[in-house]
């Protein structure tokens, strides 16, 4: 056995161990002593994560280059490492929570009626989560108000890890679909007049198109945009943030206007444009919220041309 398969094999099970260790004893704690010292822990972790210090900073001078000092994007970047582990506190810390009337004490509910008003129509809902604030606190949080909720993810390596974070999900009123050819399965699910959780604010492998994003060309996924056009169903905005006392605050902003003619491509590019806009405001009012730490301009118009000529991808 090489050493690299032998750290593998011991790999995932000692996450395993390390995660439900971890939320045993987060729940010992009062919140205010746990938020602590997990921003401690974030903050640490800034220090010694070398590599993704570096990432963090770089893409926040992307974006802020030009108007923030090389000091103010290092504190920021620090912030965004303490913001991620404040809000995996609050995670653990609320795993217990299903219903609506105590979920409200963590979080604040501001534009309800916006998402109200859409699901009534019972056509489906694209809810368009960014990822700021604990973005898994916006994917649960449609369920939790009593909303049918499907979310589609990417599945975790080992079994028993991916298993855990679905039944927590699920446990909430959740419904997960691990992403793969689920295309049909979420065009069903908005045609049953469900909220869908889409997120188009990072790079992924999946089908995607170039698109400003804070100044800057950046491949985003056009799977909302694509099901807004294939369904009847309504697009609206939704984020979270923390705010100074620690609660959360999440935001719905009003649907979204879907551009729909005789050209499907067109219409793609157009609708992402203006998904990406509304996400964009949800991130430079998060500042140090959203997960600057993701490299959301790794992919570059040379290197899909590159990919496609090796027809990796195709065009």
């Amino acid at each position: 056995m090489t050493w690299k398969t032998f750290k593998r094999k011991i790999k995932y099970p000692l996450l395993f161990v390390f995660a439900k260790t971890l939320i045993f004893t987060t729940n010992v704690f009062p919140r205010t002593s746990v938020l602590w010292f997990y921003g401690k822990l974030g903050s640490l972790a800034f220090s010694l994560l070398k590599k993704e210090q570096r990432k963090t900073v770089n893409n926040i001078k992307i974006a802020f280059g030009g108007t923030k000092s090389d000091k103010e994007i290092r504190e920021m970047a620090r912030d965004v490492f303490i913001h991620q582990a404040k809000n995996g506190a609050d995670y653990v810390l609320t795993l217990h929570i299903k219903e609506r009337k105590k979920w409200l004490n963590y979080v604040d509910i501001v534009g309800e009626e916006h998402l109200k008003k859409a699901y009534d129509r019972g056509k489906g809902v694209i809810c368009l989560i960014s990822h700021t604030g604990s973005w898994e606190f916006s994917a649960i949080t449609p369920s939790i108000l009593g909303y049918e909720t499907t979310a589609v993810s990417k599945a975790l390596k080992d079994k028993r890890l991916n298993e855990m974070i679905i039944n927590f999900r699920s446990s909430r009123g959740l419904k997960n679909l691990s992403r793969g050819k689920t295309y049909p399965l979420l065009t069903e699910a908005l045609n049953n007049g469900d909220c869908l959780i889409i997120m188009i604010d990072q790079d992924t492998k999946v089908k995607s198109i170039f698109v400003d994003f804070l100044g800057t060309p950046a491949y985003t996924p056009i799977g909302a945009a694509l099901l807004a056009i294939d369904t009847e169903a309504a697009v609206v905005p939704m984020s979270m943030k923390r705010l100074p006392n620690n609660k959360h605050q999440f935001t719905i902003k009003p649907e979204i206007p879907i551009s729909k003619t005789d050209n499907k491509q067109d219409d793609l590019i157009t609708n992402t444009k203006k998904f990406n806009r509304i996400i964009e405001e949800y991130v430079l009012d998060a500042g140090a919220q959203w997960v600057w730490m993701h490299e959301r301009w790794k992919t570059t118009p040379a290197k899909v041309e590159e990919l496609k000529r090796k027809g990796v991808i195709k065009s």
